[in-house]
């Protein structure tokens, strides 16, 4: 009975809790952009849809932005970096999607 009350107290939103389905638990999430880039705006949109919770850092405006950005091989924006294991370069929904438990569940 307990595990009934559990995933009901799980499912009660609209969505389930990302913490628990990616299991990544309180890893930081940088989204390294740019204020020009389309594909900035887009990821960020679908961020936010998706329920996460994020830093964004604009490499154009940012000195330190841009040298974490370039430590991490950064080559395009945007790119997104979750913790210290996951890296997403350029906007691809479906990976974004799996990564975050969305697809493929």
């Amino acid at each position: 009975m307990q595990l009934i009350e559990t995933i009901d107290w799980l499912y009660r939103g609209n969505r389930p809790s990302l913490t628990l389905i990616t299991q990544m638990g309180d890893a930081e999430t940088v989204l390294y952009g740019s204020d020009d880039s389309v594909e900035s705006t887009a990821m960020v949109e679908l961020l936010n849809e998706l329920g996460v919770k994020f830093d964004f850092r604009a490499i154009d405006h940012d000195p330190r932005a841009m040298r974490e950005w370039e430590q991490l091989d950064g080559d395009r924006v945007p790119m997104l970096r979750v913790g210290n294991n996951q890296i997403v370069r350029g906007f691809d929904r479906i990976k974004l999607q799996q990564l975050f438990g969305w697809v493929g569940c």
